[in-house]
C-alpha cells in the first residue's frame, strides 16, 4: 500500500486517531480528528501531551499518558478546551526491547449541542444525567464499552445489569453520546424513585383535569419529553405491574395513552433500561411480565463490579483525587500504601463508594498527604495491601510516622528525640519525602 493511499485512509476514517510516541509526543492526527476537537494537525504536532493537558489546557485529560503509566491499553473521556466531550481508546505498540514506541488512539465524538427542543424544567426535574468521566484499563470493562459502542449506533433495546454503583447510568450516557440521537434528549428516570401514584403521569403525561390537583391545560410525560431521543429507565424492576404494559406498548408500538386521555399519543425514544436484580427471577415469581423482560433482554450488558477489575482501582483514585483537588482548590495525594491497601477492600458499593470515599478523605484530611492512619476508611483493616511486597510496607509505613511526628513535634531536634533516631536521620528522611511532596503538587497543578 502506497504512502498516498494511506494518507487517504488515515484522513477518511470514520473515528478520530492520535498517535503519539512512546514519550506522549504528539506525532500526527488525522482529518476527522481535527472536525472533532477543533484543533489542527499543525497546532499539535510536536507538542508533548504534558503540555496539552491540564485545567484551561487543550484537553482535561489523556488516555495516551495513562497507556504510559499503566502499559496497557486504556479507554477513557475527557473534554477539551473547544467545549467537546470526547471517547478514547488508547493502545500501546511496543518495540522489540517491550518499551512503548507508540500509542494509537481511536477517538469517538460525544459532544451533544443544545437540544433543538426546548425541555421543561419542572418536567423533567433533572433527569439528565449528571457529566463524568469514564476510565478505565480492566480487559473486562473495556469489552463491556466495546459491545456499548457497537450497538449504540442501533435503536436495540439495552437492558445494563450489574450491582449499584458499577457505573449503569454512566454507560447508558455513553451509548446515547455515541448514537444518532444524541442531538436529542437523554432522560434518565428512577423507577424507585417516584412513588408508584405519580409515576404513570410522570412517564406518560395527563390530560387536563384527570385527576385532584391536575394541571387544567394537562402535561406531557417524560417520554414525550424525550421525543426523539434516549430514555433510560434505571430500576426498572420497580416498575409497577400495571404500568409494564404500557412501556411494552411503547416499544412495540412506540404508542401511549396519557393519563385520563383518548387520543393515541405516538412517540419515538430509544429505551435503555438497567436494574441490580435478576429480571428472570422476578418473572418467575411473577412480579414482572415475561413478555416485557424478552424485549427489554434484546442486548443485554453485565457492568462487572470494582472487585473483579481491581487493576483499576489505583486508576480511579487519582482520577478522582484530580476531580475533587480542581473542586476544592486542594492539592492532596493519597500515600502509595493506602492506595494499594484500598485495591484490597471489598468496595461493595462499588465505584460511586470508591469516589465518596476519595472526596470525604480530601475534604476531612488535614495537611496534603492522606494516609491510612488519616483517611479513616471504614473495612480498611481488613484490607491487606494487593502485591506489596513487606519492603515497600515497611518504607510506607516508616513514611507515614515521620509525616505524623513533623505535624506533632514540628522540629527535627524534636522529632529525633521522639522517634529514638538522629536528628541527621530525620532531617535527610523527612527532606526526601516532603521534595517528593512537592513534586506531586506540581504535578497535581499541572493537570
Amino acid at each position: 500500500m502506497d504512502k498516498r493511499l494511506l494518507e487517504i485512509v488515515f484522513d477518511n476514517l470514520y473515528n478520530g486517531i492520535y498517535v503519539v510516541d512512546g514519550k506522549g509526543v504528539t506525532i500526527g492526527v488525522n482529518r476527522t480528528f481535527e472536525e472533532m476537537s477543533g484543533f489542527t494537525n499543525e497546532e499539535l504536532a510536536g507538542r508533548s501531551l504534558y503540555d496539552l493537558v491540564g485545567k484551561d489546557n487543550y484537553f482535561s485529560g489523556s488516555a495516551s499518558i495513562l497507556v504510559i503509566e499503566r502499559k496497557c491499553p486504556v479507554t477513557a473521556t475527557y473534554s477539551t478546551s473547544t467545549n467537546r466531550k470526547l471517547l478514547v481508546k488508547g493502545r500501546p505498540v511496543f518495540d522489540a526491547q517491550g518499551d512503548i514506541e507508540y500509542i494509537i488512539n481511536t477517538i469517538w465524538d460525544l459532544t451533544v449541542v443544545q437540544y433543538s427542543q426546548p425541555i421543561d424544567a419542572d418536567t423533567a426535574r433533572n433527569q439528565l444525567l449528571r457529566e463524568d468521566d469514564l476510565v478505565t484499563s480492566s480487559e473486562k470493562m473495556m469489552a463491556v464499552i466495546d459491545l456499548a459502542l457497537r450497538v449504540a449506533a442501533t435503536d436495540s433495546t439495552i437492558l445494563l445489569t450489574g450491582e449499584s454503583g458499577v457505573g449503569k447510568s454512566l454507560l447508558a450516557k455513553t451509548v446515547h453520546r455515541s448514537s444518532e440521537r444524541k442531538l436529542k434528549p437523554l432522560i434518565q428516570i428512577n423507577c424507585a424513585a417516584i412513588p408508584e401514584a405519580l409515576i404513570e403521569a410522570e412517564l406518560f403525561g395527563y390530560e387536563g383535569g384527570s385527576f385532584t390537583g391536575a394541571d387544567s391545560k394537562g402535561k406531557p410525560g417524560l417520554l414525550e419529553v424525550a421525543e426523539g431521543g434516549t430514555v433510560f429507565l434505571d430500576e426498572i424492576s420497580e416498575l409497577p405491574l400495571h404500568l409494564q404494559s404500557k412501556i411494552l406498548g411503547v416499544i412495540q408500538d412506540k404508542e401511549f395513552f396519557r393519563v385520563g386521555g383518548r387520543t393515541m399519543q405516538q412517540v419515538d425514544v430509544r429505551l435503555i433500561t438497567a436494574t441490580n436484580k435478576n429480571l428472570a427471577d422476578l418473572v418467575n415469581d411473577g412480579k414482572f411480565r415475561e413478555d416485557l423482560y424478552y424485549r427489554l433482554n434484546v442486548v443485554p450488558i453485565s457492568l462487572p463490579p470494582l472487585r473483579e477489575r481491581r487493576e483499576d482501582i489505583p486508576m480511579l483514585i487519582q482520577h478522582f483525587t484530580d476531580k475533587y483537588n480542581r473542586k476544592y482548590n486542594s492539592y492532596k495525594k493519597f500515600a502509595e500504601s493506602l492506595i494499594n491497601q484500598m485495591v484490597g477492600m471489598a468496595w461493595k458499593g462499588n465505584i460511586r463508594e470508591l469516589e465518596n470515599v476519595v472526596e470525604r478523605s480530601i475534604v476531612t484530611t488535614a495537611g496534603n498527604y492522606i494516609t491510612r492512619d488519616k483517611a479513616q476508611i471504614p473495612g480498611m483493616e481488613k484490607a491487606i495491601p494487593s502485591g506489596v511486597g513487606l519492603k515497600d510496607m515497611l518504607a510506607e509505613r516508616e513514611q507515614e510516622i515521620l509525616l505524623q511526628a513533623q505535624e506533632q513535634y514540628q522540629t527535627t531536634r524534636r522529632i529525633a528525640a521522639a522517634l529514638g533516631i538522629s536528628q541527621a536521620s530525620a532531617a535527610r528522611k523527612l527532606k526526601t519525602i516532603n521534595d517528593g511532596i512537592h513534586m506531586d503538587r506540581d504535578e497535581i497543578m499541572h493537570r
